[in-house]
């Protein structure tokens, strides 16, 4: 068989196939009004191919023209511009009339010098194209210095509490029964221990959910951070990488963890440390928050708060205790303001007051949040509602808010409101009305 009638064989392997799955929240136009590639981007394993085969197959149905190819088909690995080439000649003898014209191209890195293909198959024949690659090699920086300009960059993260609620076969309603609600808040400590990713969402015994999240730990570990930048201190790595772990929702000093880490005998510098920590961040296994100033430069030098990709993650290298739910809470909580797309920070004053969330608008402070497990004790509401009032004053900002686990409230305290809402609720998207 030709090069061309292999190429040709997987475009109609693809051609009329109908995806079935969860309807994943992340909104991709199909239409733009300029040229410009869309790049799907993330974590490995979050199901950025199969949004993609999603987007097309909806497409396909509508009669239009458009094809998917992968680009890590073992019938023409390894790809070449070549074969992008003859991908677009099959395309027009399959369309040959087409106005619209849509490539899916997944796995793109695997063709040297991908982007001169794109840039000529956007600007000179028209066609709409769709990027999806692996975490590991294709990144949001190299992205957008191959096509300069050129792309629209979207991020796909695990799935949210609504779409793993879709997952499990449960689609809820505004308002919710009693028993709907136990059944909400039950899925939802399934949702915190063992998180988002589709896969691990859909297996039913919890060993095996274990042990497929610990694999995603040392595939990104080893593949999209040792490999991926040739790290030769495995050692050191491994152990920076359950101490970021462990201190999830917590204040990270890099210069503390490497003093630490010289003490346990692990011979390790700290700008060695810093390349570490921008390596996880670029592999989307963390997350930092920054404390907010109006001063970019103390934004810079403050100390991150850091988060993990997924709750799950945090569970299966370092085991859960009682007293972590309310982080595990607070972790689920930034994930989902950054779906949003929030400019987000935290707050803390010199007496060591904090605010878990501060969500900026423009240069207005729009909403102040707090994340409890429980407020039930006077002590724990004093101290999360001081701060909120400390930075609403500071700030001049009217939104506050305590997510907890239960309390569905509104109140008043010392002349400001502050609601209380519960996890499950504000990860449904109610109660900030």
């Amino acid at each position: 068989m030709s090069r061309e009638e292999t190429i040709s064989q997987i475009l109609m392997d693809y051609l009329n196939l109908s995806v079935e799955g969860v309807e994943r929240e992340l909104r991709v136009p199909e239409e733009i009004s300029v040229n410009k590639v869309i790049t799907i981007i993330g974590p490995r394993r979050t199901g950025k191919t199969f949004y993609l085969l999603q987007k097309f197959s909806k497409l396909r149905k509508a009669g239009k023209a458009a094809v998917f190819f992968p680009l890590d088909d073992d019938r023409i690995y390894p790809p070449t511009l070549d074969d992008l080439s003859t991908l677009v000649k099959v395309f027009y003898e399959l369309f040959p009339d087409a106005e619209r014209k849509y490539l899916f191209l997944d796995e793109i890195q695997n063709v040297p010098n991908w982007e001169l293909f794109v840039k000529r198959a956007v600007e000179r024949d028209g066609f709409k194209v769709y990027l999806a690659g692996s975490s590991s090699k294709l990144l949001s920086k190299e992205i957008a210095t191959a096509l300069r300009g050129r792309t629209l960059t979207f991020e796909m993260f695990p799935f949210s509490f609504r779409e793993f609620l879709l997952a499990k076969g449960f689609s809820p309603g505004k308002y919710l029964s009693t028993r709907e609600e136990a059944r909400v808040k039950a899925m939802l400590k399934e949702y915190l221990a063992f998180g988002g990713f589709p896969e691990v969402v859909l297996l039913e015994d919890s060993f095996l959910k274990r042990k497929t999240l610990s694999e995603y730990v040392d595939v990104m570990l080893y593949r999209d951070v040792v490999e991926r930048h040739n790290v030769k201190n495995l050692r050191a790595i491994r152990m920076f990488l359950k101490l970021l772990m462990t201190s999830f929702a917590k204040e990270f000093s890099i210069n503390k963890t490497a003093r630490y880490m010289r003490g346990m005998g692990i011979d390790v510098s700290r700008n060695t440390l810093y390349s570490y920590f921008d390596y996880f961040e670029e592999a989307y296994v963390i997350f930092p928050l920054r404390k907010f100033s109006y001063n970019m430069k103390e934004i810079e030098k403050s100390l991150p708060k850091i988060y993990v990709v997924d709750t799950g993650l945090i569970n299966a290298y370092s085991p859960r205790s009682g007293e972590s739910i309310g982080r595990l809470m607070e972790n689920a909580v930034f994930l989902e303001l950054r779906r949003q797309e929030k400019e987000l920070y935290y707050f803390k004053d010199e007496r060591g007051r904090e605010v878990d969330f501060l969500v900026k608008d423009g240069n207005d402070v729009s909403e102040l949040i707090q994340v409890s497990y429980s407020i039930e004790e006077s002590t724990t509401f004093e101290r999360e509602a001081s701060a909120l009032l400390i930075a609403s004053e500071k700030f001049d900002c009217e939104n506050l808010t305590v997510i907890n686990w239960d309390m569905d409230d509104l109140i008043d305290v010392e002349g400001k409101k502050i609601r209380l809402i519960p996890l499950w609720k504000f990860l449904l998207g109610g109660g900030r009305e």
